[in-house]
């Protein structure tokens, strides 16, 4: 008994010297019957809550008309503190135990109640009364189940902004965790799949900001734990999967008459854990219409473009940087390189990504560059053609091109990286001696036979064939070369695994990084799987050639099982994809080895990919 009385001092003694970080919010007046529909003679309790007004609370409070119903008991004031994750609010309740008189249904008008010299008003709501008995009471010390006082108490929903898009379109996509108990904690056992969507967290704040909501004559206490924007990148059904929420709930397990045992109870209850699940929801995706322009990649909003060199006047062998800016709202992360015609004698080299993305307002806006290196090889008057972005218009519903203005630039003789090495012999006069004689050369002469001929042999023969074959072998060598660009799909298929290759050492350098924080820096973690999701991805769509937006896990795993029927592949490779899908919008729960794994799973993956997709 003296230890729970330290127990108690203690926590009085903490919580006056440290007092809770109050966040201030507006108050509200909501009004919440605890069971609806209700018998007959049942007795049920209406509750006005004045929520963030304060422990001295209101004044002049006014009750509706309350003529349909026996006042059993009322009004009982009670107060209360909630807190989840640092957020706090406060509330003050007023409840009254009523018994309907008759069988129909009823409306509760609005009660009303001052605060601050400010009127509140609840929402007027129907309470139905069906025909019944009313229910026993249950006996004082009886146990009661905690689970069962949870009931519909506390659950978690998952809510869209809208259930019908055409493909490409953002969708916005929040969870939404309500309660009418005391919840001290929260953590997300399992994310939603989003198989056939591209998704982006928006405005997901530390703290959970509580507001009030009533459904079906109840009020709860709601907090948005996630909020996503969407862009289904196939049409058809698709299906938002369920995500699971593990909650800390502290509830009151049993009452007892004794009022030493009462007292000395933990006044917080009992604490245990609850599962809650969302219910998957179902988006009907149209497919975008038919006539896309021949530049069109799947971009999908609002966008403006810009294409811009850093100099119009150069050198040869000196660089250049032409940079290619789009803008806009929609699907910025999925926008693909423009196409880009360069002249012949341009050197050109894989462009620079970058983007900066916007999440407020619920909308993902912002830009993506695509800077590339040019190097011209020769002197003179040379022209950037216009480049063309194409996309889909959501507002006009119909497709837009954007072309950027041509570009001139002129390219000077710069200085030659290699000196040309000229052999040449010093000309000088030829005198002739007056003399009859000559020097006799005393060493033995080299002679020839009568008709024969040095360009007769057969190696000085060769000697002069040999520039005639060089010059066709490199015509047969540009013509193949030619053919082979013309052909984007073989180009991409033979280039698939080295850009793959590519993709992860820049995974590498992530995974390298994260190890050196010590895991601290979430957003390096987020580029690993990242940067895994995309090699994984780039490689399938270079190598089965479909399109980035008609790329999905189904779709990619129909593909390798049509070229191979090892089933271990598709099974590995759709457990890849779904870890790094559910990794990128959770990765505080990853640790080093999980993403060592990851990783060496990655580059096995895709040698063996491209051994059986290369034999097929």
């Amino acid at each position: 008994m003296k230890l729970r009385l330290f127990c108690i001092f203690l926590a009085l003694t903490v919580s006056v010297i440290y007092p809770p970080r109050v966040q201030a919010q507006d108050p509200s007046f909501v009004a919440s019957v605890d069971k609806n529909p209700v018998g007959v003679g049942e007795q049920f309790t209406l509750s006005l809550t004045l929520n963030n007004a304060g422990m001295s609370g209101g004044k002049n409070l006014q009750l509706p008309d309350l003529g349909k119903f026996h006042v059993m008991s009322g009004p009982n004031q009670s107060s209360s503190m909630q807190i989840i994750n640092g957020a706090v609010s406060s509330s003050i309740t007023y409840s009254y135990i009523l018994q309907p008189k008759e069988i129909g249904k009823f409306t509760i008008g609005a009660a009303t109640i001052e605060v601050g010299g400010k009127k509140h008003s609840t929402s007027p709501f129907v309470l139905e009364v069906v025909k019944g008995s009313p229910r026993p009471s249950q006996q004082t010390g009886t146990q009661a189940d905690p689970r069962a006082e949870i009931g519909d108490n506390l659950f978690l929903k998952a809510s869209v902004d809208k259930n019908h898009v055409m493909q490409g379109e953002q969708i916005n996509l929040a969870f939404k965790l309500y309660t009418r108990v005391s919840v001290s904690n929260y953590t997300v056992n399992k994310n939603p799949a989003l198989t056939g969507f591209w998704g982006e967290d928006i405005e997901n704040p530390k703290n959970i900001s509580l507001t009030n909501e009533t459904i079906g004559g109840k009020q709860y206490r709601v907090g948005v734990i996630r909020r996503m924007a969407l862009f289904p990148t196939q049409s058809g059904t698709l299906e938002i999967s369920p995500m699971e929420v593990q909650t800390t709930v502290q509830v009151q397990s049993r009452r007892s008459l004794d009022p030493f045992e009462s007292f000395f109870r933990d006044p917080f209850g009992q604490t245990m854990n609850h599962i809650v699940k969302s219910e998957p929801i179902k988006i009907k995706v149209d497919p975008l219409p038919s006539g896309a322009p021949a530049g069109f990649k799947g971009a999908v909003g609002r966008f403006t473009m810009n294409a811009t060199v850093d100099k119009h006047t150069t050198k040869t062998n000196e660089p250049i940087t032409f940079k290619v800016t789009i803008t806009g709202t929609g699907n910025i992360k999925l926008l693909e390189s423009p196409i880009v015609e360069l002249p012949t004698d341009f050197e050109q080299y894989t462009p620079k990504v970058s983007d900066n993305i916007s999440r407020q307002g619920g909308r993902i806006s912002g830009t993506k560059s695509f800077e590339y290196l040019l190097i011209p090889r020769f002197p003179g008057e040379k022209l950037i053609k216009s480049v063309a972005f194409s996309y889909f218009d959501l507002g006009k519903r119909e497709y837009q091109t954007l072309r950027s203005p041509q570009i001139r630039l002129t390219v000077e003789q710069g200085a030659a990286t290699a000196v040309p090495i000229v052999a040449g012999a010093q000309r000088g006069d030829v005198k002739l001696l007056s003399q009859d004689i000559r020097f006799i050369k005393v060493t033995n002469p080299s002679l020839s036979r009568k008709g024969e001929y040095f360009y007769a042999r057969g190696e000085v023969a060769a000697m002069l064939l040999l520039p005639l074959a060089g010059v066709a072998g490199a015509f047969v060598y540009a013509r193949r070369r030619q053919t082979a660009m013309m052909d984007a799909a073989g180009y991409r298929n033979r280039k698939a695994i080295k850009v793959a290759q590519k993709g992860l050492r820049q995974a590498e350098q992530a995974l390298k990084a994260a190890g050196k924080n010590g895991m601290q820096v979430s957003e390096q973690k987020l580029q690993f799987y990242t940067e895994v999701s995309k090699a994984l991805w780039k490689y399938l769509s270079d190598k089965l050639d479909i399109p980035p937006a008609g790329l999905s896990i189904e779709g990619a795993l129909f593909a390798v099982s049509q070229r191979s029927t090892n089933g271990d592949i598709s099974a590995a490779l759709k457990s890849l994809l779904e870890i790094c899908e559910m990794a990128r919008f959770a990765p505080t729960s990853l640790e080093l080895s999980s993403m060592q794994k990851t990783y060496d799973d990655a580059k096995r993956l895709i040698v063996e990919l491209e051994r059986i997709l290369k034999s097929a």
